[in-house]
């Protein structure tokens, strides 16, 4: 079979569309503010500022509580080591604590006392001379 060369569809000729004259203004479209997506555009980037900056001000507010528990705490520690320290203060000034620390680390004795200082058995003493030229002290 032998193909058509004009199919019964097609127009037989469409003349080209001429451009509107030129004193004619093209026609405009006006801007439609329900219609456009700026809007809604501009509350997007509202809300995200918006939760960028409460994000950082909450992480900003998190890092000063902790901060503030932090420096409590070592008040609560300082406090201890204070009152510590006053206790130890207020033994070292006893007189107790003076004479203790004079008799052991000094070798202070108090007037009236005798000082007797252990040795080990076996250890070979020299006779001590009295300040009497009579006397000898033998160990």
């Amino acid at each position: 079979m032998i193909e058509p060369l004009r199919r019964e569809y097609e127009p037989i000729y469409t003349p080209p569309q001429e451009p509107a004259p030129a004193g004619r203004a093209r026609q405009r479209k006006s801007f439609n503010l329900t219609r456009s997506k700026l809007p809604t555009l501009i509350v997007v980037l509202l809300l995200s500022y918006l939760a960028v900056s409460f994000s950082s001000q909450f992480s900003r507010l998190s890092n000063m509580q902790r901060d503030v528990n932090s420096i409590q705490q070592q008040v609560q520690e300082l406090k201890q080591k204070n009152a510590s320290l006053r206790e130890e203060l207020q033994l070292v000034q006893s007189e107790a604590y003076i004479e203790k620390t004079a008799r052991e680390k000094i070798g202070l004795i108090m007037p009236g006392e005798t000082r007797v200082v252990p040795i080990s058995e076996g250890t070979q003493l020299e006779p001590i001379q009295s300040p009497d030229p009579d006397v000898v002290i033998n160990h």
